[in-house]
């Protein structure tokens, strides 16, 4: 009971310390204070070209931009190699092209996608609150490509961005990424393509942000490796060599499973401004809360009219050909064909294994906003909001009559208090919404954060405290599936989730140190019959994050640790401890090229970890194995050199002094074996 005790103490000081979720910074040209705040994240290139190269994210609900750091930075570049690079703890089935699964509960999108299915490819799809917009003096344009092992297996990724300003009003632009990757392990072969294109346009009376872009990620399935013993124990299968090779060992589909994944999406944010032009004396405050270095004139806006439209398709399709699915899943559904026999009769009772999945939504949200700072006096913003949302299922059913279609319709209500300008002394961003009428009648979301700049012994703290309550009905898609081997329809109840934290950060001492922690109520989650179930006790869970930096000279050190306790493992498993640490040494060869060469490494504690299951692509809780205590290890070697950023990475180095490896990433998912990874980036501005 000592730690649901600790996790009610601590939940009551929270409540008293904050009110909100995700820190909105200052657009300031101040260079310390965009440090401060993370944008140029120890960025020199990014620093040096200041005005010359901005980039944008767009607020979740309301027509708001948040400066975010373009991709130029050369410290840790070569991190992208792998997925484990983009988080403290990831797991996932050791294809870069595939699900993933955050270890950290914090790190977690804050509610289930509608799309459940996309679930899974957080980090590889396209989302609005991340995606970029770029302001740029000359055209930026940055192509990558990086590679992994040898051709039978090799694993590749080509990314490249473009971005070009027409004048000071226009920019247009696009993304583009190919992955293929063959696979380490017998049926693996997966590849995806995703694409963007982008606009904005800023006049002083009317501004407009556009994206349209789509993700396809085709993907074999293997549902893991048959036996663990060919990870744990290869003595035993070896014949005399060290270890087998990982093409060699068996799995539970070796052909005939995969899945298909489509999401499109297009956004248009635009908005009216109602204002005029004010004149500004020198030292006069201007409408960012800063001093007029010299005499201007700025358009200022009173208020504004804006109108949102959010268009989001996903199709997912599953085929399962292969005998060993029926071991595994002893449900079959026949699904009903029509087909011309050769009596010229039709209609045909018959089980083949094709399940398709579409799920479309679209938003119209229409807002009114008080803007920030159009008098001296008038410290924050205020926007209220209506959003219109349509969303339309369909599901291929086995009874012809039921087609699996339907729609349903819902309304929402929402304001947004916020201030984002001044010299980051106090900045807040607090929004709410409510459907009171429709299908989601009752869905409630409160998010809001609250940060302030202050000086410890002359330092400068970055103190930022946030949360947020939500209390949702579950997706469609969770309460109903129509599969060829599952098969579920029920009834759950709202799903409730309160979270709180705090991060305290002295950048200049290079540490970040946070605590968090969430009660949820009502929680879903798929159990080892690959079923959903809903939990309808409380589990609590609390993390407390540390992450330091040291340096002296040319040596640096970095280390980032998240410690988490959960109430309830049976629902939510998560390992205890996850860690990562990094030494190297960051010089200039001959003035002009700078060099980064250390070593890394990621380590969690071991736990009952998720299982992985293609037939519904989400995470089933299993207690049957136990994943961790293995350090992921790899040597690196990054360099730079003007505009050019080049890698090389020993992945996995572990494997040559630990025998036999415990590899394992998700149950029954081993990562790759110890290899070299390569790549570089050409970034084209300037």
């Amino acid at each position: 009971m000592r730690p649901l005790r600790l996790l009610a103490y601590l939940n009551s000081l929270l409540l008293l310390m904050l009110f909100g979720i995700k820190l909105s910074y200052a657009q300031e040209d101040n260079v310390n204070t965009a440090m401060l705040t993370g944008i140029y994240p120890d960025d020199p290139e990014l620093i040096h070209r200041k005005e010359s190269l901005k980039a944008f994210t767009m607020h979740p609900y309301i027509f708001r931009l948040s400066q975010a750091a373009p991709d130029t930075t050369f410290l840790n570049y070569y991190r992208r190699a792998f997925p484990e690079g983009s988080s403290l703890a990831l797991a996932y089935n050791g294809n870069a092209v595939g699900p993933r699964l955050l270890q950290t509960y914090f790190d977690r999108a804050k509610e289930w996608n509608p799309f459940v299915f996309g679930n899974a490819y957080k980090g590889l799809l396209y989302e609005a609150d991340k995606v970029l917009f770029y302001d740029t003096q000359s055209p930026y344009s940055d192509v990558s490509y990086s590679r992994h092992g040898a051709v039978p297996q090799r694993e590749e990724l080509f990314d490249m961005t473009l971005a070009i300003n027409f004048g000071k009003h226009l920019n247009l632009g696009g993304d583009f990424a190919y992955w293929f990757s063959r696979g380490k392990y017998i049926a693996q072969r997966s590849k995806a393509v995703s694409y963007r294109l982008f606009g904005s346009l800023n006049l002083d009376h009317y501004e407009l942000y556009t994206w349209v872009g789509n993700n396809y990620f085709r993907m074999t399935e293997n549902g893991g490796i048959a036996d663990d013993s060919y990870i744990t124990h290869p003595e035993q299968y070896a014949s005399a060599r060290r270890n087998i090779e990982a093409i060699e060992i068996p799995v539970r589909f070796p052909s005939g499973v995969g899945n298909s994944h489509f999401v499109g999406q297009a956004h248009l944010n635009h908005r009216y401004n109602f204002g005029k032009k004010h004149y500004f004396l020198v030292g006069n405050t201007l409408p960012n809360g800063r001093p007029a270095e010299q005499d201007t004139s700025i358009f200022v806006s009173f208020a504004s009219i804006e109108h949102r439209f959010e268009y989001y398709k996903g199709t997912r399709i599953f085929v399962g050909n292969n005998e060993e699915l029926s071991k595994v899943y002893p449900q079959h559904n026949a699904y009903w064909w029509e087909r011309t026999r050769k009596d010229n009769e039709k209609s045909a009772i018959q089980f083949e294994p094709f399940d398709s999945t579409r799920y479309t939504k679209i938003n119209n949200t229409i807002a009114l906003s008080l803007r920030e700072g159009f008098r001296p006096w008038v410290k924050f913003g205020l926007t209220a909001y209506v959003r219109l949302q349509n969303q339309f299922y369909f599901m291929r059913d086995t009874i012809p009559e039921n087609n699996g279609r339907s729609r349903d319709f819902s309304t929402y209500i929402g304001a947004n208090i916020s201030r984002t300008g001044g010299n980051g002394l106090l900045q807040f961003d607090v929004t709410g919404e409510m459907a009171p009428v429709g299908h989601d009648a009752g869905n409630i979301r409160l998010d809001g954060n609250i940060s302030t700049l202050f000086k410890l012994w002359k330092v400068p703290v970055n103190i930022k405290a946030f949360g947020y309550f939500h209390n949702l009905k579950p997706p469609v898609f969770i309460e109903h599936h129509r599969g060829s081997y599952l098969r579920w329809d029920k009834d759950f109840g709202f799903m409730q989730k309160l979270l709180l934290g705090g991060v305290l950060s002295a950048p200049s001492w290079g540490t970040s140190i946070s605590v968090s922690s969430a009660t949820l109520r009502n929680t879903i989650y798929f159990d080892e019959d690959f079923m959903p179930y809903q939990h309808e006790g409380i589990v609590q869970i609390l993390e407390a994050r540390l992450s330091h930096k040291l340096n002296w000279r040319i040596l640096n050190w970095n280390l980032e640790a998240s410690y988490q306790m959960t109430s309830n493992a049976s629902v939510i498993p998560l390992p205890m401890l996850s860690a990562y640490a990094s030494v190297y040494l960051d010089f200039y060869v001959a003035k002009v090229m700078r060099t980064q060469l250390g070593i890394d490494g990621y380590f969690h504690t071991r736990y009952h970890a998720p299982y992985y299951d293609p037939a519904t692509q989400q995470f089933i809780n299993q207690k049957s194995t136990s994943v961790g205590n293995y350090p992921l290890l790899n040597i690196f070697a990054n360099f730079k050199l003007r505009r050019c950023r080049f890698f090389l990475v020993y992945y996995n180095a572990a494997e040559l002094f630990l025998n036999p490896s415990e590899r394992f990433s998700l149950a029954h998912y081993p990562v790759d074996p110890a290899g070299l990874r390569i790549g570089i980036s050409f970034d084209f501005n300037n």
